[in-house]
């Protein structure tokens, strides 16, 4: 895996407080780690299962023993013990400014004609990247995309979360067929209903055909 700095030291327990917290999604809290700000941790809320967390985990595993790295989903890193529990260590999604990038549900709200047709035209140039890599997912929401800013008038998707399955026998990660209709189904169920509220954007997507 290509990166520009390596993954920080995983042996000692890491202190993660309050100040530290990004962003807490329905399974995680996202903290930014506080020795290397190029990285950030995701702990398992306590009211799910740790099994849930493993799975992920497991998956992203599974797509580094197939030689897997695309520049539109967030790396990860492995484990570490933290101060709430086991993290997750993945690259934190930053700006050309250092700051952390806004969600893709932050620039949708703008409602901005053209900032729109490029979030229409990059969603599906994502969506068949996905598709071609037979990348599992099982919610692609638009707070789980960040829009990355390269540079003036330069942007990139980034899928920081959805990604991998709750499947007990793990087959989306060793089959092509599996991991696509996981992939399908969880864009063709939910994208009409994430997207409404964003209906400029919602007229121009398209549904995976079904395979």
């Amino acid at each position: 895996m290509l990166l520009a700095r390596s993954a920080p030291a995983k042996g000692d327990t890491v202190s993660l407080p309050a100040s530290l917290l990004v962003a807490e999604g329905a399974y995680f809290k996202c903290f930014q780690h506080p020795t290397a700000a190029h990285y950030c941790i995701k702990v398992l809320l306590p009211q799910h299962h740790p099994v849930c967390c493993q799975r992920r985990v497991n998956y992203f595993k599974a797509l580094h023993r197939r030689g897997i790295y695309l520049e539109h989903i967030a790396a990860f890193h492995g484990l570490i013990n933290t101060s709430l529990g086991k993290g997750a260590i993945f690259e934190m999604v930053l700006d050309d400014d250092q700051r952390v990038s806004k969600s893709l549900a932050y620039y949708l709200a703008l409602n901005d004609k053209r900032i729109n047709a490029w979030v229409t035209r990059e969603l599906e140039s994502l969506k068949q990247s996905l598709y071609d890599h037979w990348i599992a997912c099982y919610d692609l929401n638009p707070t789980n995309i960040l829009v990355k800013r390269l540079g003036f008038d330069e942007f990139r998707l980034v899928v920081i979360g959805g990604i991998g399955h709750n499947q007990f026998v793990p087959l989306a990660s060793y089959s092509r067929v599996c991991a696509r209709k996981k992939l399908i189904n969880a864009w063709n169920l939910g994208y009409q209903q994430w997207y409404a509220a964003y209906p400029s954007v919602l007229r121009r997507l398209k549904p995976y055909l079904l395979v």
